[in-house]
């Protein structure tokens, strides 16, 4: 019989990684069945038979370890921006990790396990990874703005495509609590979902006062069906945010009431134009977008506005506590479940190489008109027929 002594010895000698998954065990899952007892002694043949026969605490250690190394798995491959942006918490798992690697008392698999979560910290993003939205962004351009009319519609598209997801793969999921995009500090709370909605405008007042630069009705409707030619692209993308960008621009009240203009689309490219704002129509609450999200294999990049707004509803519709005073997990599940979804679009890449020439078109602001100034130009170009 072991001693107290030589058991309290033995127990000191633990890793951190086994005292760990002793603790989570003790705090989840309570007293081994005769089961777990059963499948852990047949995983665990090679060991020494006295850490095998009957050792309730090692049968807790494997099954704990297990579900530790799954927690980390989950953690690192669903949630990576907590890694990308806390590098002391990056480096404290893998050497956590590590430790688990060169622990003699854990099977194969478990060290297995461990080094492939390593991997995952540790290897690259093969999609955009070539190049960041602030390296877009800080860019020097030594030559002029390419014309609009010199980039095809599927140059455009792919470009509009590759900064949507890179501003949208940049936001926080901590900024999609607590409405902050809502309050009066939201720049302060939620910048990376203001700069969500920012360019969203930019782009939608870009698209606009493209159409409204020539004072030709033709030239303007050959604009119109290159936008909606892009969006098409788009969709195809499934980038469904610019589809929207597209479209709703069609409808500011500066172009849609363009008559002149719109006599000059085709009838095929007015149909098109039907076919996307169904698409991304709000009606049913966003009803076709989620079918098309549902249905669709990342990357991809949604309108972001319609998880703000589902996350708007179940937080001033919902308790935070039930009646009994406890907290309400249905709440929270039903958020988790709309970060999780938001998260797994951030989390796949586009395979897109960056074209600065475009680019530089899409941020560009010099001569961008508001809604003021697009309104005016719209008046100018079609002035109204008196009454």
């Amino acid at each position: 019989m072991t001693s107290c002594r030589e058991h309290d010895s033995n127990r000191s000698n633990l890793s951190a990684a086994s005292a760990f998954a002793i603790a989570t065990a003790g705090a989840n899952e309570g007293t081994p069945t005769k089961e777990t007892y059963r499948r852990m002694s047949l995983a665990t043949a090679g060991f020494p038979s006295d850490q095998r026969n009957g050792d309730k605490e090692f049968v807790i250690r494997r099954a704990a370890t297990n579900r530790v190394l799954n927690v980390l798995r989950h953690w690192v491959s669903k949630h990576a921006q907590d890694f990308e942006t806390n590098l002391q918490l990056k480096s404290k798992v893998i050497s956590f990790l590590e430790e688990v690697i060169h622990n003699p008392e854990l099977l194969a698999q478990e060290r297995k396990a461990a080094a492939n979560i390593i991997r995952t910290l540790t290897q690259e993003d093969p999609g955009d990874s070539q190049v960041t939205l602030e390296e877009i962004e800080h860019m020097e351009f030594s030559t002029p703005v390419e014309p609009f009319e010199s980039l095809s519609a599927l140059e455009i598209a792919e470009q509009v495509t590759l900064l949507d997801h890179l501003i949208f793969k940049k936001i926080p999921y901590e900024e999609f609590f607590g409405q902050g995009w809502m309050k009066a500090e939201k720049n302060e709370k939620t910048p990376y979902i203001m700069g969500t909605s920012n360019h969203f405008n930019h782009m939608s007042n870009l698209i606009a006062t493209e159409i409204l630069r020539s004072e030709e009705p033709a030239i303007r409707g050959c604009t119109i069906e290159k936008w909606v030619a892009v969006a098409d692209i788009c969709r195809c993308l499934h980038n469904y945010n610019a589809v929207l960008e597209i479209t709703s621009s069609l409808n500011r009240s500066a172009i849609f009431r363009l008559k002149r203009t719109w006599i000059k689309v085709s009838k095929q490219t007015k149909t098109l134009i039907d076919r996307l704002q169904k698409l991304v129509s709000s009606e049913g609450r966003f009803k076709n977008l989620r079918e098309a999200l549902k249905n669709c294999d990342p990357p991809c990049v949604p309108y972001l506005g319609m998880y703000l707004t589902d996350l708007a509803f179940i937080e001033e519709g919902t308790p935070n506590y039930t009646e009994d005073g406890l907290v309400n997990f249905s709440k929270m599940r039903m958020i988790s479940h709309i970060i999780r979804e938001i998260r797994q679009f951030q989390q796949t890449s586009y395979k897109i190489e960056h074209q600065p020439k475009v680019t530089q078109y899409l941020l560009d602001t010099t001569g961008v008109l508001d809604e003021e100034g697009l309104y005016e130009a719209s008046l100018r170009l079609e002035p109204k027929l008196p009454t």
